[in-house]
């Protein structure tokens, strides 16, 4: 079992491909003509409280006041956002391009009548559409929230191009196929576990996530427990703080906050080159190289064809035997010794993760999402 443990280690560092190779995803051009367009618009707080509460403008203004909610805030925010809405549909007619505004629960209603997907709002937005489109069918992010969103997933960031439309009628954009993982989650008996639900249905119950995957407890100071294979390697037991499954397109975000180095770290280690002989000088500008260089090998393409996994906190002792804590994988299947566990995609969906259950987590090429580069 413990030279299995050190093949494995030495087996899943190792990257498919650097991403020094390649500085950015291989791009290609639209084919098809686009006519009709879906616009997912950004759900504000305010859209959200009448939601919630079913009231009309003049009773929830007096509702929010009473709780001493800033509402002009709310009130300009939805404004923005509405505008911001109506300019995008005003550039598309003039590019003879038919569109409807939906929201959430509507964008699986109307997407098999649409060639185009766009998010108005920010990479909130931009996940949400994500998570229903499980075709072809291409997605283009506009930051209509730059003051509360990077935009990351969005063209141009903070600062999409005003004539985004006018290049999209054109041809003249590159899509990227974002690679995105595929999470199936059954009993050993090969039935189901429903989202947010404990119940078993007859079916597996398959997922797609754009950014990363979590696995572990509900309560984040329990020690999750599960049996773990990579790549189809022999499953072995294993104790952590959780598992996170990230794709190319996820890898700027958490994973990266999991991963990278500070510099604390970086001279804690040169001083140990130090006092092993090893002439080191410490200097703030080697430590400020050291942690750049590090950290900017972290994020990869987000096409890539291989997922990255990092495990949090393990716990190897005499019972659980050092394994893999990090690498690039094709395929992990885990089996729940879980209390309370769960499997979290894009920080949103929700699946429960019990004692029992087996969750197999891949990535095929015909699950990427079509989207934009610039």
């Amino acid at each position: 079992m413990a030279a299995l443990a050190i093949s494995q280690c030495v087996s899943h560092v190792a990257r498919p491909v650097s991403p020094m190779t390649q500085s950015k995803p291989s791009g290609s051009k639209q084919e098809q003509p686009i006519r009709s367009a879906l616009i997912l618009r950004k759900s504000t707080r305010w859209q959200w409280e009448k939601e919630q509460t079913g009231m009309t403008d003049a009773e929830l203004k007096k509702h929010l006041h009473q709780k001493g909610t800033n509402v002009s805030e709310l009130l300009e925010n939805e404004k923005k956002q509405v505008q911001a809405v109506q300019e995008i549909v005003k550039e598309l007619e003039k590019a003879g391009i038919t569109s409807r505004v939906v929201t959430r629960q509507q964008l699986a209603q109307f997407l098999g009548e649409t060639d185009l997907v766009i998010s108005a709002g920010g990479d909130g937005t931009f996940l949400a559409a994500a998570s229903v489109v499980n075709d072809q069918t291409p997605i283009i992010g506009i930051n209509t929230d730059p003051v509360g969103s990077e935009g990351h997933l969005c063209v141009g960031g903070k600062t999409p191009p005003r004539n985004l439309i006018e290049r999209l009628v054109s041809g003249n954009l590159n899509w990227v196929q974002r690679s995105r993982i595929r999470v199936t989650v059954s009993a050993k008996d090969g039935k189901a576990f429903s989202i947010f639900s404990m119940k078993k249905s007859p079916k597996k119950s398959t997922n797609l996530a754009l950014n990363e995957v979590f696995i572990g407890e509900d309560e984040a100071a329990k020690v999750s427990t599960y049996n773990i294979s990579i790549d189809d390697s022999q499953s072995v037991k294993q104790k952590s703080s959780g598992l996170i499954v990230s794709t190319g397109t996820g890898s700027t975000s958490w994973y990266l906050g999991m991963n990278r180095i500070d510099e604390n770290a970086t001279t804690s280690v040169l001083e140990a080159l130090q006092s092993l002989g090893i002439n080191v000088p410490i200097t703030r500008n080697l430590v400020e190289k050291v942690v750049t260089t590090v950290n900017e090998k972290i994020p990869f393409e987000p096409d890539h064809p291989s997922f990255a996994f990092s495990i949090r906190e393990p716990i190897f002792n005499a019972t659980y035997k050092r394994t893999a804590t990090r690498g690039f994988a094709r395929k992990i299947r885990l089996e729940s010794r879980c209390t309370n566990g769960y499997l979290v995609l894009d920080g949103s969906t929700k699946i429960p993760f019990p004692r029992g259950a087996v969750a197999t987590i891949e990535i095929h090429s015909g699950d990427a999402l079509k989207t934009v580069i610039v």
